[in-house]
């Protein structure tokens, strides 16, 4: 069987080596992902002979195992078998079917290729992952962008002469973490939907795992000032050279236009490195959905869930 170590902050090198190369630019697919989500999933990793194994173990039971798709080369498809045979075996070495988690669309048609029949494949549209050109969110280009050119415009001025965006420093966690009590408690105050402020305190979780390793994690972003007092935030942290990942992005609900700037200015910086920004899935959110789709991403990221057959 496979041995897989606990998540620790030790393992980031190894894991990036990895996820950098094979991980497709997905945000499921990175060691900051596991490391800021790990009060959800539990990861863990396995290196053997040349792919890396990651165990979700917060989403196993006793009749399944949850893992992702094995990172690592596929031009040897012997290799890449094999690999994926050692999770099979894995999982019923501790007598359990196997459920592939977050798996793209070339690692699905891989799986189903080399194991015909053997795995239900399902879909979900809602964790679909949304992907843009960097420089056409930029540029706030086109006629569907119309509204945010306004915003911005509005908002430079409205504030002009009394806004600065900074840089993420040391000296600015602490104030980003009473931002986001702050923003989470007056979000949470008018919402009647128990999972829907469920959800909100898990991303808040999450966002709180990432500021306490911010830096370690190689994360970056901006602060955005007015009149000296924080207004809004934004960071993310690459997935690999070419794509970045949006992960966090807040601003003063009682602040017209803000939420504009922030993600125009965030997206300023990350335009000098990458080409493509990575902003995560919708979860099923119409609202969320329209907004997302009205910016046009360059592509999608459709994630798929395989899970062994009971007669395997």
């Amino acid at each position: 069987m496979l041995n897989f170590q606990p998540l620790s902050m030790g393992l980031k090198t190894l894991a990036d080596s990895y996820t950098f190369k094979y991980g497709e630019g997905s945000c499921q697919h990175s060691f900051v992902s596991s490391w800021s989500l790990r009060h959800k999933y539990g990861d863990s990793f396995c290196e053997h002979e040349g792919y890396l194994y990651t165990l979700r173990s917060k989403l196993c039971n006793d009749s399944e195992r949850a893992y992702l798709f094995p990172f690592g080369p596929r031009e040897d498809l012997d290799a890449l078998r094999q690999a994926v045979q050692n999770v099979i075996d894995d999982a019923h070495g501790h007598n359990c079917r196997v459920k592939f988690q977050t798996v793209t669309e070339s690692a699905k048609d891989i799986i189903t290729a080399m194991f015909p029949g053997r795995f239900t494949v399902d879909f979900s549209r809602n964790y679909s992952e949304y992907v843009y050109d960097i420089e056409q969110l930029f540029s706030l280009s086109g006629g569907k962008q119309e509204v945010k050119r306004r915003s911005l415009h509005k908002f430079l001025r409205r504030y002009e002469g009394r806004w600065e965006s900074l840089l993420i420093a040391h000296e600015h966690i602490d104030m980003i973490r009473d931002f986001q009590n702050r923003w989470l408690e007056e979000r949470i105050s008018g919402i009647d939907d128990p999972l829907h402020v469920a959800q909100l305190r898990s991303d808040d979780e999450c966002i709180q795992r990432a500021l306490d390793d911010f830096f370690i994690l190689g994360m970056f972003g901006i602060v955005m000032l007015i009149d000296g007092k924080i207004a809004g935030y934004a960071y993310g942290f690459p997935l690999n050279d070419d794509v970045v990942e949006g992960d966090a992005e807040k601003a003063d609900r009682n602040m017209l236009d803000v939420y504009t700037a922030v993600k125009h200015e965030f997206l300023g910086i990350c335009r000098a490195k990458f080409t493509y920004f990575n902003f995560e899935e919708d979860l099923g959110d119409e609202g969320l959905r329209t907004v997302k789709m009205r910016d046009q991403p360059a592509y999608m990221i459709d994630k798929f869930t395989l899970t062994e057959n009971e007669q395997a």
